[in-house]
């Protein structure tokens, strides 16, 4: 297992903001991940994937993190032919491509989702009207009193971007369940690639989506899309033209501007549409701020 210290955090996020950590755990196997049985059960302890939907403050974060960049990183195989088996540390573009490869439908969706198959089974994340909890069998977690454990998906409520993690600290791999009934198109991860690309600014730092949809039917993006803005940009951190829920960091911007920009914009929309937006992000701060 690798442990680093006062590394900057902007690389371990897809926003690029974050001041210094205190020290990361990079484990790489059940062993790694049992041994880090006392680190996962300290109140502030944070467990990380690819960085997407996190920022950290200005500051760092001094309490410990752990990462899963390099946990069975290499972990996809298709078992008897009904079943995916993955590693949460396996990007949801890896998987999208891996099933595209092999002719299997119904993951296709995943390929424009910024970030792991754990932080997808976290907050049950998807697109194009589906969600990544709809194809899962089973999932193998580290629960609340740092053991690991093997739960059917029967066990764990999930509903629109939302997963009750009650008794589940972090999702270590997943079986999910191929659908034969889904006829495979030779097209679909391409089309769907393509309209990410009009409509998403895929290529610039940024965190996904800022805001949760109020509702599957009500999209943040239309909300804030009807708003008379006037500050695009505060700092660093501006609305991107291209998706409105997507804020761009230009390379110089800070939390302190994104946290200014998330504020105004959630202003606005109260006032106008008596609406409270949740975040989508994560912003992880210490104690004393």
């Amino acid at each position: 297992m690798i442990i680093q210290k006062n590394m900057s955090l902007k690389k371990f996020t897809t926003i690029r903001i974050g001041g210094d950590s205190n020290k990361i755990y990079f484990p790489e196997s059940l062993e790694d991940i049992s041994s880090l049985k006392k680190i996962f059960l300290l109140p502030k302890t944070l467990i990380i994937g690819k960085g997407s939907n996190i920022a950290f403050s200005d500051k760092g974060y001094k309490p410990d993190i752990i990462s899963l960049s390099k946990y069975h990183n290499t972990h996809i195989s298709i078992i008897g032919n009904k079943y995916i088996s993955v590693s949460a540390s396996i990007s949801c573009a890896r998987l999208a491509k891996f099933c595209h490869k092999q002719s299997i439908a119904g993951f296709e969706f995943l390929h424009g989702i910024p970030g792991t198959v754990g932080g997808a089974l976290a907050m049950n994340a998807g697109a194009f009207k589906q969600s990544i909890w709809d194809s899962v069998d089973s999932v193998n977690i580290v629960n609340n009193a740092g053991d690991i454990k093997n739960i059917s998906c029967k066990k764990v409520k999930t509903s629109y971007r939302h997963v009750d993690k009650n008794n589940i600290l972090l999702f270590l791999d997943v079986l999910l369940v191929i659908n034969k009934r889904k006829v495979f198109d030779v097209n679909i991860l391409r089309e769907y690639s393509e309209h990410r690309s009009i409509t998403q600014p895929v290529k610039q730092w940024s965190s996904g989506c800022i805001f949760k949809n109020p509702s599957e039917n009500t999209p943040a993006s239309s909300l804030i899309d009807s708003l008379d803005i006037k500050k695009r940009k505060i700092g660093g951190i501006y609305i991107s033209k291209k998706h409105c829920n997507y804020f761009i960091n230009d390379g110089s911007g800070s939390c302190k501007d994104l946290i200014q920009l998330i504020q105004y914009v959630s202003k606005l929309i109260k006032n106008k549409y008596n609406i409270s937006l949740t975040r989508e992000i994560c912003i992880y701060s210490n104690n004393n701020e």
